[in-house]
């Protein structure tokens, strides 16, 4: 029995907060919104970016890195997803863990054609810590206000209609 306790809380600490419903195409929506910690990331030019630029906008953070897979497989779908929906009201922020490999990250924009993300590197190596992230690709969906409203952990198809027909629904 202690087993099956112990399994269950371990899966209640990586499944994150509590999930109230999930979008059609699978992304898991928060009971109540969760406070996001400020986060600072460097920009191709090597300025120093954070979330608080991203207030009064819907967000989609996606935390990936170069040698996930998924997550390499999925970058093509952010990219067009924020190519479509894009803008004053939402906006898709594609964070690398790659700390101190901006080649590798441009590399592989080049190689898989991204040309709508920015190339954002977590240069402090906090993100996954200070988000609670235990594995890649994990995209947060952040509300106007700073706060988290869902959590995804895993790949999706976020161009796919159903995603779009989501993110939409939200402004």
């Amino acid at each position: 029995m202690t087993g099956h306790f112990t399994a269950a809380i371990l899966l209640m600490t990586i499944a994150g907060p509590s999930v109230a419903q999930e979008a059609p195409f699978g992304f898991p929506m928060h009971d109540t919104a969760v406070a996001v910690p400020e986060l600072s990331f460097s920009a191709a030019d090597g300025q120093s970016q954070g979330l608080a630029e991203y207030r009064g906008t819907y967000l989609l953070l996606n935390i990936w890195a170069t040698w996930c897979a998924p997550c390499r497989a999925e970058l093509p779908t952010l990219d067009a997803l924020q190519r479509t929906l894009g803008g004053p009201d939402f906006a898709v922020v594609a964070l690398s863990t790659d700390t101190g490999r901006r080649p590798a990250v441009e590399r592989l924009f080049t190689e898989v054609s991204i040309d709508t993300l920015a190339p954002l590197i977590d240069d402090t190596g906090a993100a996954m810590r200070d988000l609670g992230i235990l594995a890649l690709p994990t995209t947060l969906l952040i509300d106007k206000d700073g706060q988290e409203i869902g959590r995804k952990v895993g790949p999706a198809e976020w161009d796919s209609p159903a995603a779009i027909a989501f993110f939409q629904g939200l402004f």
